[in-house]
Formats: structure tokens, sequence, C-alpha cells
């Protein structure tokens, strides 16, 4: 009650996120527009949508005196919409791709993802003393796909803002220097134009990249290395239900719980509309038109959320474990590379 003796009401939903989610629309809009200005001065989009919408977020909030009323809009575009943009992306996921690979290259790169991976997290919780979830991230964005595995991710282990923030503004920072670098394996190696694009679709953190590192060399290893990084992209879907399943609230009144409330709890939503999108898709029930469409809105809501999350963050607390971040993605990409070349050559993928 009111002074006056009135009820205050408590605001609309419209009237509690509107403000939060237009203005992460509004500053999303900005990082696609600097990706467009980016492509017309090189072509391609190097830095991606989400790393640009992140950053933006960033130094808002931490150059910029933010009004509370937009702290809800900002919360519920990291987590709700991001959970959304994640459903919509399984539109896009096609599981014949893996036939087209072929067996040996599968195997390499199931390999490959599941031991970078591991290797990540063990490395960057064990030796640089980070937190389990941030190893998670690092790994899984280097291993599988980049910033939207990342995205993808943080919401089924419960990684917080700073975490997101850390692992992919570091992991996409030390990407474009392995963009550069990596053209040089090739001769250095005695490499063919398609065994050079097994190694950078293994390698290279996310797609933007991976298609400027590798249609450097030749069409045929950007086409190869784009394949096998669509290939690694498939693994998210299952990925983000062991991580969350190893990740989940050990609470004592969980045995007590249905096992529908179960699901529920350790397979989100989200996670279970990917797979279902997927199986769609990969059925053909989804046209590859419909797919790319859900694909791009995917995106564009992704960019949404990396400005919510971006909002969210302490600089001074991500900058307390850059280091070490830096020094897993390190790690994390050369034992990557490790993997392509050895696991070409040993598969005699010619």
């Amino acid at each position: 009650m009111t002074a006056t003796g009135q009820t205050t009401q408590a605001p609309s939903w419209l009237g509690r996120y509107g403000p939060g989610l237009l203005l992460c629309a509004f500053v999303a809009g900005i990082a696609w527009g600097i990706v467009e200005v980016e492509k017309g001065l090189i072509d391609d989009a190097v830095v991606d949508a989400l790393v640009v919408a992140m950053i933006l977020g960033v130094l808002l909030r931490n150059l910029v005196t933010l009004p509370a009323s937009v702290d809800d809009g900002a919360k519920y575009a990291s987590k709700q919409v991001l959970e959304a943009s994640v459903f919509l992306l399984g539109a896009s996921v096609d599981v014949g791709q893996i036939v087209e690979a072929g067996l040996p290259l599968f195997l390499l790169i199931t390999f490959s993802v599941a031991t970078g991976l591991t290797f990540a997290w063990a490395f960057g919780t064990f030796v640089m003393g980070l937190p389990s979830r941030l190893s998670v991230l690092v790994g899984v964005g280097n291993s599988i796909c980049g910033n939207s595995a990342v995205a993808a991710v943080a919401p089924a282990i419960r990684a917080t803002p700073d975490e997101v923030a850390a692992a992919i503004g570091i992991s996409a920072i030390m990407g474009l220097g392995q963009v550069l670098l990596l053209p040089l394996f090739a001769p250095g190696l005695d490499m063919t134009n398609y065994q050079y694009g097994i190694l950078a679709g293994i390698s290279v953190y996310a797609v933007p990249q991976v298609v400027a590192a590798s249609f450097a060399v030749s069409n045929l290893s950007g086409q190869t290395a784009t394949l096998v990084k669509l290939v690694r992209v498939l693994f998210l879907g299952p990925m983000i239900i062991v991580l969350g399943l190893l990740h989940r609230d050990g609470s004592a009144d969980a045995p007590s719980k249905t096992l529908v409330q179960q699901l529920k709890v350790y397979v989100p939503w989200f996670v279970a509309g990917f797979l279902f999108l997927a199986a769609l898709r990969s059925l053909d029930v989804i046209g590859a038109d419909l797919g790319d469409d859900a694909k791009t809105l995917s995106k564009v809501l992704f960019a949404v959320a990396m400005v919510g999350l971006g909002i969210g963050v302490n600089l001074r607390r991500v900058s307390a474990v850059g280091p070490k971040v830096a020094a897993t993605v390190l790690a994390a990409m050369t034992f990557m590379i490790l993997a392509g070349t050895i696991g070409t050559f040993a598969l005699d993928l010619t």
C-alpha cells in the first residue's frame, strides 16, 4: 500500500523487460552494422558479430552509467533470448553431413572434439587454476564451434556472464592470430589443399575464421574446412546434454523429483528443441531454405543475447583471470592443431 492507501501495481512484462531488451536489440543492430562495414572493407567478417555485440555490451556496463530500468531486460536477453537462439539453431543442423564426411574423417573429428574439450578443461582447471565452468567454456569454444558453442553451453552449466565474456573475448582475439599463422602449415608440412582444409576445419575457433583461414589457401581447402567445421557443430546438442548432466545441481531433494521433472532440469527445453529441429532438418521436413532462415534469426538473437551478457560483465573480474584464460586458449588451440595434423597423416586422409 502507498501513503495514500492505493495499491501499487507491479509493472507489466513490457514495462519490466522492454527497456533492457530494446537497448540490447539496438546495440546488436550497431554490431551487425560494424560487421557489414568490415565485410565491405576486407570482403569477409573475420571478427564475428557476436564478439562485437558482447564487446559493446561490456563497454556500456563499464564505461557508462546505465539506468536500473534496463537491468531486468538485459538479464532476460542473456538467458531467455539466448535459449531461444540455441533452439532455432537446431533447424540448420543436417546430420546427413556425417555421411558426406566419410567414416575416417568423422572419427578424426569425433576424437578431436572429445579430447580437445577434455584437454582444455583439465589444463585450465588443474594447471591454470581456473573455475571448472570457465575451462569448459574455453574447451567447447575451441573444440566445437566457437562463440555459438560457448553461448549455447553457458546456460546449461550455469556459467556467469564474466565467464562467458572471458571465454569468448580472449578466444576470439587469439583466433585472429591463428587465421594469420595457420596457412603457413600447408607448405611447411607438405600438406595438400584437402589435408590443409581438414586441419583448418578441425583447429580454427569460429566459422568466419575457418572461412578466412582456409579459402585464403584454395577453394578446395575452403570447401573441405567448412564441411569439417559443420560436422563439429553437430556435436553441440549432445555435448550440451552431457555437460548439463555433469554440472547438474546435486540438491538433496533431487531424488524425490519425477522423471519428467528431472528431464526438465538435466535436458533443458532449448536443448530438446534443438535436437528435435535437427531431426526435422535431417529428415528434410524442414527444408534447406527454411533452415538457413532459422539460422539467420538465431544469429540475430544470439547477438541480442551477447549484448545482455556483456551488460552483466565486470571487467575487473574478467581481467583478473585474463592471462590464465589466454594460456588455456593457447594450449587448447595447440592441441587441436596437433590432433588435426597427426590424425590427417595417420589416417592417410588424401
